[in-house]
């Protein structure tokens, strides 16, 4: 059913594969870029295959910890929406490598409630950040979010937070040792590391066929998190409700992620996905008219077709 829907919103790509993004691109990605380069048809299969198994892992771990009221497959199929709202989205992408590494950095974030000592997830979920940035760099300002699950799931461990700095470290570290061990680490090489940093070229991208589908995004983002709040003080199970209060907080250090992006495109949509995703799920739960919630859903999937077929045909009349 799942591969089914992304093909659905997918297949009008097909024709024409969207160019590669490197947008806000870390060197892990332009690396792996340089070896698929030419195969645009084969980025985009990639992409698609990559998302709906990020899809089906991220509805695990919401289920596996109990994050919503009951078990679901919401956020899968959220996921798959969400990943497909626009054209940009479409391609190969650092932010679709990246969001592999967020899952399993989200993840790792819901074990500290259950670990008697969080020492070494706190280190893991540095970690993945850290993995995660030499795709993505903007995901570095989610790291802020360890320590806000810190102090929202564990009492205070000088240790944890320690281990934290460590965990996103380590993998800089390794890679700049490798440059240096392949002779790769020269002045040059190292001003195209750090190119996003210093050379900022603040411009933004949007289309006007897109106001239907981001006006439909924003009013059910807006839903979602009222909805939430009116029910904050109803769930029985506290984790829950922690866990909910942090994807609060995912959502508000990712979205903040966009400010600092060197091209302000519907692509940053991607960076979002996981905690919309699980946000929308709680809504859709939440809504005791099934039919309501239906139509809402055949709303927003009626709306990002709506944008691929746009884009089709805009292609053909090129």
């Amino acid at each position: 059913m799942l591969p089914l829907v992304l093909l659905v919103m997918w297949v009008f790509i097909l024709p024409k594969p969207e160019v590669a993004n490197t947008e806000n691109a870390f060197p892990l990605f332009l690396y792996l870029l340089r070896s698929l380069d030419g195969l645009t048809l084969l980025q985009t299969v990639l992409s698609a295959v990559m998302v709906v198994g990020q899809a089906f892992f991220l509805t695990w771990v919401i289920n596996r910890h109990s994050v919503l009221r009951e078990n679901t497959n919401l956020p899968s199929l959220m996921y798959v929406v969400v990943m497909s709202c626009f054209p940009e989205q479409l391609s190969f992408s650092p932010l679709i490598l990246a969001n592999t590494f967020i899952i399993l950095f989200l993840h790792t974030l819901f074990r500290f409630f259950h670990s008697e000592s969080a020492t070494f997830p706190v280190f893991d979920a540095g970690f993945f950040i850290g993995l995660a940035a030499l795709f993505y760099w903007p995901t570095l300002f989610l790291f802020p979010l360890i320590w806000v699950s810190l102090s929202l799931l564990r009492p205070f461990n000088w240790k944890e937070w320690l281990s934290s700095l460590l965990g996103v470290f380590l993998p800089f570290l390794v890679f700049s040792t490798g440059l240096y061990w392949f002779d790769m680490l020269s002045v040059s090489s190292l001003q195209s590391i750090l190119e996003p940093f210093y050379r900022v070229n603040l411009s933004t991208v949007f289309n006007e066929t897109y106001i239907l589908l981001a006006v439909i995004l924003a009013l059910l983002l807006i839903a979602s998190l009222v909805k939430f709040f009116l029910d904050i003080s109803t769930f029985t199970k506290v984790k829950t409700r922690k866990y909910l209060i942090l994807l609060v907080w995912f959502f508000a250090f990712a979205a903040l992620s966009y400010l600092v992006s060197t091209k302000r495109s519907m692509i940053s949509l991607s960076f979002l996905a996981v905690p919309l995703s699980v946000l929308f799920s709680n809504y859709f739960i939440s809504l005791r008219n099934q039919i309501l919630s239906e139509l809402l859903f055949i709303l927003l999937l009626a709306a990002v077709i709506y944008n691929q077929v746009l884009y089709f045909l805009q292609f053909n009349t090129l």
